[in-house]
C-alpha cells in the first residue's frame, strides 16, 4: 500500500514538474508565430505580441510590445515573459538583447513549406504541445499531397507574383511565394532570380509576357491602368488577380489556402 502512495505521489510530482517546464507568458515577435501558436492551442498563453498580429481575432486582444523594427523593450518585460518566440530574419538583434536579461527565448526561421511543417514540431515542443505539433505538421502534408495531386494541367500558365510596384518586386527562388507557384504549377518569371525578393524592370516583365499577374500589394485599380502592360498576356485575357498577401507571406499551415487559390486561378487559364 505505501509503495501504491509512493508511485501516485511521484506520477503526480512528475505531471507537476512537466507542467510547471511548460512556459506560461509567451510573447511573439511576429504574425506568423501568433498564428502558430494559437493553432497549437497556447494563445490563452500569449500575454504579448506585435503590432502586426491580426490572426486569428483573439490576438488582437493581446497586449502590444511594437513591432520588428521598433520593439518596446519596457512593455515586453513588464509582462514577465518566460518564452519569448521571434523569426531569425526579422528579430535577432531584439532575441540577443533579451536573452541578455535572461529571459528564454525560441528562434524560428522556415525559408519552405516543408520546413514550415518541422518549425510547427520544434515549436509545440517549445511550448509543451509536441503531439499537436506533430498532428499539425502532418495535416499540412497531407492537405499539401492532395492540393498537388490535383493539378491536372498539361502547361504551365506564366506567372508574374507582384510583391511591391514601386519598384517592381517579385519572389525568387529562396521565397515562400516562388515556391506557391511550383506547387500550383505555374512558371515563374522570375524563376532564374539571385536572390529572394528580387526587383525586376516593367521591360523585362513585359518582355516574359506574364498569363497571369498575381498581386499582394493591394493595387489592382493601379496595376489594371499601366499603359506599358496593356499588351501582356495577362491584362488582354483579365486574368490580374489581387490576393491576400498575408496567406502567401506568413509561415503557417493557412499557406496551404493560397496554394489552393493559386491552383484554382491557374486552372482557368487557357494556353
Amino acid at each position: 500500500m505505501q509503495k501504491q502512495v509512493f508511485f501516485v505521489l511521484l506520477l503526480i510530482l512528475s505531471l507537476s514538474a512537466a507542467a510547471m517546464a511548460a512556459p506560461q507568458r509567451i510573447v511573439s515577435l511576429a504574425p506568423s508565430i501568433t498564428e502558430n501558436l494559437f493553432a497549437l492551442g497556447v494563445g490563452d498563453r500569449v500575454v504579448g505580441v506585435t503590432s502586426w498580429c491580426d490572426y486569428p481575432e483573439e490576438a488582437k486582444t493581446k497586449t502590444v510590445v511594437g513591432d520588428a523594427l521598433s520593439l518596446n523593450l519596457e512593455v515586453l518585460l513588464s509582462l514577465e515573459p518566460d518564452l519569448v518566440v521571434g523569426d531569425s530574419t526579422l528579430v535577432q538583434g531584439h532575441l540577443e538583447t533579451l536573452e541578455s536579461f535572461g529571459i528564454p527565448t525560441f528562434v524560428v526561421s522556415p525559408s519552405t513549406i516543408a520546413e514550415v511543417q518541422h518549425s510547427l514540431i520544434e515549436l509545440g515542443e517549445a511550448v509543451g504541445e509536441p503531439k499537436k505539433g506533430e498532428e499539425l505538421a502532418a495535416a499540412m502534408a497531407a492537405r499539401l499531397a492532395e492540393l498537388t495531386g490535383s493539378v491536372q494541367r498539361s502547361f504551365k500558365p506564366r506567372v508574374w507574383l507582384e510583391v511591391w510596384n514601386d519598384p517592381f518586386m517579385t519572389a525568387g527562388p529562396g521565397s515562400f511565394m516562388h515556391e506557391l507557384v511550383e506547387l500550383a504549377g505555374g512558371e515563374n518569371i522570375a524563376a532564374d532570380a539571385g536572390s529572394p525578393w528580387p526587383v525586376f524592370s516593367e521591360e523585362v516583365v513585359i518582355e516574359r509576357d506574364p498569363q497571369v499577374i498575381i498581386l499582394t500589394n493591394y493595387n489592382l485599380t493601379e496595376a489594371l491602368n499601366r499603359p506599358a502592360w496593356q499588351g501582356t498576356s495577362a491584362l488582354q485575357n483579365g486574368h490580374v488577380y489581387e490576393v491576400n498577401a498575408d496567406l502567401y507571406a506568413r509561415s503557417t499551415p493557412r499557406i496551404l489556402d493560397a496554394v489552393e487559390g493559386l491552383i484554382a486561378i491557374l486552372d482557368g487559364i487557357e494556353p
